[in-house]
């Protein structure tokens, strides 16, 4: 019979996780949130603060480069101060800097402050993350990824819904002040349910190292940002930005590999799993989150949708990914975890070529049934792949470990969008171009007898209409090309999952780990 004592043991530890589980996914969703929401706000903040729409932009970019620079140092940050200091720190000046760039009354301010933020908020994600797996035992990794991955998902889901209606309600300030409650009952739950992590004051700091891969970082983040608006490698600035980027890059890699006290634990590097892993994180970004940018695009500017209405259309895709996620969880133990994301890759390529076949008069209907399947394919990608990466690592390399899954993650994502926005830029000023050629009153295309009469080329209003037409014609093949290239990558993805091993304990490891100390 159970004691009573084990009993009450249980019941605490129980109680214990749910509260680091309500704090971390408090934590999680805020920050990722902010992300997003902040993006729909932007031609507001424009007028608001008297800026270019170059200068605006930068309020993205400023915060993305400061989150990639500072992520990347969250594991020694973490060994220095302890997980619990630095979460709680972290969270705090996230909530400060969030107010103060909402109060700010110029350009110059708001682009100090949003860089202060991106800094504070690059160590919560992945300490978050680890707090999640030191805090559930191994063989629950998969469902404790599954309650973490709904924040990571559903997010940037609900950001520009929520983003557009504070925009609308009140004004572009309360995209920031609506972190400020998040934040406080974040940091009270880490207060009183985190048991701090030990400390790792042996572990000196590889300046070096750091400053070679936040070149790298910054370098990357500046090409892709800006790469399409100056032109990429016709820009002397973008060709000598490639090269210092690629150029630290090289100098992280050889000194890392020849430095006694590399940036980055060698323990993680040896692990095979854990890297292929983080190519799958990488493939995750580039080909699965592009289409947050791509399907409001879709909506907004092919179809005409106004913001609100587009994020609406788009919240079935976050029920799929909760549904993914759920099922994800339900088949941890049962399933190989390969085949499920095996599966969800192939979820994802069919919704990449149901996109592609879309027309610009596409029913809604017919696009929510695609954009569920899309999120089903991240939900069921993101658990197990999660699961089985971490399966083989030592618990302390996780919060090293998740920072760079999270870095990949997003740098996919970035790099990913980059790329669809050059695929659809070209292809509709290549595809104007061909179109607007053919448009000509000697042209057989323009005698046929069922073009509307409007298209009158010989009037000026008739020229209008079709040029209109055309453009929208264009940009349709824009998206269709871009579908088409994520639905490839999908189903080339779905054979290289087998590369993963299923996982297991790391060598002298228990099965199960406890709660994080």
């Amino acid at each position: 019979m159970t004691s009573a004592p084990a009993v009450a043991a249980g019941s605490d530890e129980l109680l214990n996780r749910r509260m680091i589980t309500a704090s971390v996914m408090m934590a999680t969703i805020v920050v990722i949130l902010d992300m997003t929401i902040a993006t729909i706000a932007l031609p507001h903040m424009q007028g608001g603060l008297g800026a270019t729409q170059d200068q605006v932009s930068w309020v993205m970019t400023t915060y993305f480069m400061m989150q990639a620079i500072t992520m990347s140092a969250t594991g020694w940050l973490a060994g220095r101060l302890g997980r619990k200091r630095l979460f709680i720190g972290a969270l705090a000046g996230f909530a400060v800097f969030s107010i103060l760039s909402g109060n700010a009354t110029s350009i110059e301010e708001i682009l100090v402050f949003r860089a202060l933020q991106g800094m504070f908020s690059a160590p919560i994600v992945p300490i978050s993350q680890a707090l999640m797996l030191d805090s559930y035992p191994r063989e629950r990794h998969a469902q404790a990824m599954s309650i973490w991955g709904m924040g990571v998902m559903l997010a940037p889901v609900m950001g520009p819904v929520v983003g557009g209606w504070l925009t609308d309600e009140y004004s572009w300030r309360w995209v920031f002040y609506v972190s400020m409650p998040f934040s406080i009952l974040g940091i009270l739950g880490a207060v009183l349910f985190i048991r701090e992590s030990p400390k790792n004051l042996e572990r000196k700091f590889d300046v070096f190292g750091f400053t070679m891969l936040a070149l790298a970082l910054a370098g990357t983040q500046f090409l892709l940002d800006r790469g399409e608006s100056e032109g990429w490698f016709g820009s002397d600035l973008i060709i000598v930005t490639a090269a210092i980027a690629i150029l630290s890059l090289y100098m992280f890699v050889v000194h890392s590999a020849t430095t006694k006290n590399p940036f980055i634990s060698p323990g993680m590097l040896k692990d095979r799993n854990f890297m292929i892993g983080l190519g799958f994180m990488f493939l995750l970004g580039v080909l699965v989150l592009s289409m947050n940018v791509l399907m409001p695009l879709f909506l907004q500017n092919l179809r005409g949708y106004p913001i609100l209405t587009a994020a609406m259309v788009m919240m079935p895709r976050g029920l799929g990914s909760l549904f993914g996620l759920v099922l994800a969880g339900k088949l941890s133990g049962k399933m190989d975890p390969r085949i499920q994301i095996a599966i969800g890759f192939a979820s994802t390529a069919y919704s990449a070529y149901l996109f592609s076949t879309f027309t610009p008069d596409v029913g809604i209907w017919t696009f929510i049934f695609a954009a569920f399947f899309n999120g089903i394919g991240i939900g069921l990608i993101f658990v197990p792949l999660t699961a089985v990466s971490f399966s083989t690592l030592s618990a302390s390399l996780r919060t090293e470990a998740s920072t760079f899954t999270s870095l990949l993650r997003n740098y996919g994502s970035g790099i990913g969008v980059s790329i669809v926005i050059t695929v659809l830029s070209r292809t509709q000023s290549t595809s104007h171009a061909y179109m607007a050629e053919q448009a000509n009153p000697y042209s057989e295309a323009m005698q046929a007898p069922w073009l509307p009469e409007q298209w009158d080329i010989l009037t000026n209003d008739g020229l209008a209409m079709l040029n209109a037409e055309v453009n929208r014609q264009a940009l349709a093949l824009g998206f269709l090309n871009d579908f088409t290239l994520i639905m490839i990558g999908s189903l080339i993805s779905v054979p290289l999952v087998f590369l993963l091993a299923r996982g297991r304990a790391a060598p002298g490891e228990p099965a199960a780990d406890g709660p994080s100390k």
